[in-house]
Formats: C-alpha cells, sequence, structure tokens
C-alpha cells in the first residue's frame, strides 16, 4: 500500500519535538547497519516515535489538519464550521466516501508513521542489547515504550477504521503489500503485548515528563478494554492505575487546560508542545486569530445545555437558569469549556454571543492572554487524565453489572468535588437501576471530558452517533441554526479505507460496506 510501502522501507526518525526531553536531531536517511549503534541511536529513535504525536493529524489539528482532537467537533459535542473543505468536516456531514477521505487519509497515514518507527524500535533494540551497546533494562524500557505509542495508534484505527493491516515488523518492498487484520485479533495482540511490556516502563516522577510510564500503560489498557467491551479488564487496569496513588485531581479545573498545570500530578500522558522553536513544536489544536474567539470549530448548542446549574439540576429544572446569561449559576466546567453570551473573553464581558454559526465558542484549551496568533501554541494535548481514570473505572463496573452503587457515585462525586458541584445522591437519590446508574456516568463523562476528542469514540461504542451526532443535529441543532445537514448511513460506523491505499496494494480490500 502507498503508506506502508512509504513508510517501512525508510528510516524516518526526524525528531524534532520541542521539549526539553526531545533533542531536536534529524538521522534521516541512516541505514540500519550505521544507526543502531550507540545509546544515543537508540534514545533518537524512541524520540522519534514521540515527536510523530505531534503531528497535526495525529493529535494536533488546525483547521488545516485532521487530527484525533477533531472529532469531538463531528459529535453532538461541535461543529466543523469551515466543514466544507476543513477535514473532519465530511465525516462530520456524512459526506465521506473512499475518494472522499482527505481526513481519513491524514490519519492513516500519521498512524502508519507511528507504527513504522514504533516497529523499527522494537526489532533493532533488542538486538542492542544482544550486542552489549545497550544495558538491559534500558532496551527493555525504550521497547515497552515503542509498544505503548503502538497500542494508542492500533486502538485508534480500531475506533476508525475497524479492520486494518496488523503490522508487527518492519516491512521490505516485498513484503509491505499487507491485507487487513480483523479487529479482534488487533485488540488481542495490543493487549496482550502491552500487559508484557507495561512493567518495564518506570513510576511517574523517574522519566522525563511525556515519556510513556507504567501508569500510562495501565490507563491505556483501561480505555482499550472499555473500547471494546471487555469492562472487568477495564476497570481492574483502572484501579491499578489510581493505587498507584501517583496521581490526583488538580484543585482548578479551568486553570488545568492551561501551559502553567500541564505537568501536575492530574495529566497521566500527554503529547507535549512548544512555542517559537520552528517546525511543528507549537499546538495547532487550540489557536484562534488575534483577540477574536475560535472560529473555524464550535461547541453544539446541545452540549452548552448538558452542563447543569450548580444545584446539580439540569436547566430544564433548576430555577437558576437564565438563558440571556448561560454561564451564570452553571457546573464551573462550562465557563472552563465554552465561551456564550455573557461569558468573560480576554478580560471583557461579551455583550452578545460569539461569532460562530452555534452562538458558542470553544474555550478549553485555548490561551487568553496573548493577542497574537496562536498557532504555535505551547499547551500539550492531554492524552489521558486522572479523572478519565475515575470514570473509566466507574463505566466500567456498570457496564459488567458487577458494581456497588456507593462505590461508582463515590467515583463520580470526587469528579464533581473538583468543581464545588453537589454529589449525585444529593440531588438524585440512590437505588438507580444499571441504566440509570450508566446515564449518570455518561453524563459526567460528557461535562467532564467534552472537547478532549473522546466524545465521537464514546457514541461510536454505545452505539449513540446516529442518534446523536446526527438525528438529535438534524432535529435541533441544524434548524435552529440553519446549520449545513449531516446524512447518516450506517456504513459510516466504520470508516472507509483510503482509495490510494487500495490502488497501490492488492491485497488490500476496500470494506464490503464500502465497495
Amino acid at each position: 500500500m502507498r503508506t506502508i510501502i512509504a513508510l517501512f522501507i525508510l528510516s524516518l526518525f526526524a525528531v524534532s519535538c520541542g521539549e526539553d526531553f526531545l533533542q531536536r536531531t534529524n538521522p534521516n536517511a541512516l541505514s540500519n547497519e550505521s544507526f543502531w549503534s550507540s545509546e544515543k541511536d537508540a534514545q533518537m529513535a524512541i524520540r522519534g516515535c514521540y515527536d510523530a504525536l505531534q503531528s497535526g493529524n495525529y493529535y494536533d489539528s488546525g483547521p488545516w489538519s485532521f487530527g484525533i482532537f477533531r472529532t469531538d467537533f463531528m459529535s453532538d459535542n461541535g461543529y466543523c464550521v469551515w466543514g466544507s473543505w476543513m477535514p473532519g468536516g465530511s465525516t462530520a456531514r456524512g459526506k465521506i466516501s473512499p475518494s472522499n477521505t482527505w481526513s481519513a487519509l491524514m490519519f492513516w497515514d500519521a498512524s502508519y508513521t507511528m507504527i513504522g518507527r514504533t516497529n523499527r524500535v522494537i526489532k533493532f533494540v533488542p538486538e542492542m542489547a544482544e550486542k552489549g551497546i545497550l544495558e538491559q533494562d534500558v532496551a527493555n524500557k525504550i521497547v515497552a515504550e515503542a509498544k505503548f505509542l503502538r497500542a494508542m495508534t492500533y486502538n485508534l484505527l480500531t475506533m476508525t477504521f475497524v479492520d486494518v493491516p496488523l503490522v508487527k515488523e518492519p516491512l521490505s518492498l516485498e513484503e509491505a503489500e499487507v491485507g487487513k487484520t480483523p479487529k479482534s485479533e488487533i485488540v488481542s495482540f495490543i493487549t496482550e503485548d502491552l500487559e508484557s511490556a507495561y512493567q518495564d516502563l518506570p513510576e511517574a516522577g523517574s522519566t522525563e515528563f511525556g515519556r510513556a510510564t507504567k501508569g500510562a500503560a495501565l490507563a491505556l489498557l483501561a480505555r482499550i478494554y472499555l473500547y471494546h467491551g471487555q469492562y472487568e479488564n477495564a476497570a481492574q487496569r483502572a484501579q491499578d492505575v489510581i493505587d498507584l496513588q501517583n496521581y490526583s485531581l488538580f484543585s482548578d479545573y479551568h486553570e488545568l487546560f492551561s501551559p502553567d498545570n500541564e505537568t501536575c500530578n492530574e495529566v497521566i500522558f500527554s503529547v507535549r508542545y512548544e512555542r517559537g522553536l520552528g517546525g511543528n513544536e507549537g499546538a495547532n489544536f487550540p489557536g484562534y486569530w488575534g483577540n477574536a474567539t475560535v472560529v473555524h470549530q464550535a461547541p453544539l448548542a446541545n452540549l452548552a445545555e448538558s452542563f447543569y446549574c450548580t444545584d446539580g439540576l439540569p436547566i430544564d429544572q433548576s430555577s437558576l437558569y437564565n438563558s440571556d446569561l448561560p454561564d451564570e449559576d452553571r457546573d464551573p466546567r462550562f465557563n472552563a469549556t465554552i465561551v456564550a453570551k455573557g461569558s468573560t473573553w480576554k478580560g471583557d464581558s461579551l455583550e452578545t454571543a460569539p461569532s460562530t454559526p452555534t452562538d458558542y465558542a470553544m474555550r478549553k484549551y485555548t490561551e487568553e492572554d496573548n493577542d497574537l496568533n496562536q498557532f504555535d501554541s505551547p499547551q500539550d494535548f492531554y492524552v489521558f487524565r486522572y479523572a478519565h481514570v475515575l470514570l473509566i473505572r466507574a463505566e466500567a463496573l456498570v457496564q459488567s453489572g458487577n458494581y456497588n452503587e456507593s462505590e461508582v457515585l463515590g467515583l463520580i462525586n470526587q469528579v464533581r468535588d473538583r468543581v464545588g458541584m453537589p454529589h449525585v445522591q444529593d440531588v438524585e437519590g440512590t437505588g438507580f437501576s444499571q441504566q440509570e446508574l450508566l446515564d449518570v456516568v455518561k453524563h459526567e463523562r460528557r461535562v467532564e471530558t467534552a472537547l478532549e476528542g473522546l466524545r465521537y469514540f464514546d457514541l461510536k461504542r454505545w452505539g449513540e452517533l446516529k442518534e446523536r451526532a446526527f438525528d438529535f443535529y438534524m432535529q435541533n441543532e441544524a434548524s435552529q441554526y440553519g446549520l449545513a445537514e449531516r446524512v447518516w448511513s450506517d456504513k459510516m460506523m466504520k470508516w472507509p479505507i483510503p482509495q490510494p491505499e487500495i490502488d497501490v496494494n492488492e491485497n488490500l480490500q476496500q470494506h464490503p460496506e464500502w465497495q
């Protein structure tokens, strides 16, 4: 296939990450014989893997690129304002096809770039240890880091394309035409691989921030198990993260999403960015222009309306709600996530709604104290937070059917305590049915993690993508704001393999739904 041929026969370790632990070196075009000869080479290679995370088509995401962050604006959380051409817009509107796969092709290429780099590390670093070039424990740690990044990538591929080529080692030109592997086999491979490797990773605080730790690997396992319905495993791995006692909730939810606090104890694993170093070192995903709010992607009203009032009641039940000033007396996560009419933006109260088609703008992650072009932000992207882990355990327990209601509510209440919201039982009581309790968890997960690149995948795995991101959107948001329609087809539960990949690989077959 085009991407695999290009990526798996070249030494593409272009290292240019901006945080201190990533050295800015470019060993392009070095052969296997000349490269893998020192510990410096091994460290350079794994840093090249971390560098792949920074891609605008992996975890970063600007107006002209497509990363995981953009998926929130393909759900009932948000809207791609420039959707006629903006990456992710066609998928959000149901206009995607094998030949109209700009966003899908971008993500496919970025993913297999990562897989190509990690496979080389996993193959050649152990050989360095066998030759005495590396200490065995150093080699084990580097390989475990690569397996963590490879597992994270394949998990995302199975959540988008579903069945994809599973490539476990560097390929020669003759081997590069690889067919699809069923999703179930990929999930088994990455979980078994990571379960055997995570013990070789260090504890938090004993490695450079931004590199994989034992906690990060356990959090990834919990997420993979949750996404693929292995709920008892998900609950256990989430508990394992909690038991490490390395993490805690940061006191201020709003300030958590700022460069000043990106290395706090809540952040388990992040993609690191730095301003002013050139290349792709600054982040695009929180970018905007001048004094304006973010204009190219906007929260939908349904997300804004999902935040409860400070009495713990939905806006249609609370006497505190004021539709003219929607940010007043609301869950503090509303104002930390969304800019609305009456909100303070850059120190000024907005007398009118933000200039977006939905009357709401994104605040989370944005850097408000700078009037310059923000598309070189120092803000890290948080892949795993401690709050994510608490809510993974809460959901996994309920989904498994083997749960204690008080424990589940306790996990949710920990997250609510941080923002001063009432405990669930103080407003809604106790004695929930399994579905009622699951709905409580789902609500908390939505408002806690809004605009963090998780909602689209949640709706897909819950079987609610059509109902929430298309049906509800068409009945409410589109008619209310005159937005472009979204068209649903069941085949959109599985992204089409990009046609350029099909064209050059006779072993790669398009999904039957898209043929």
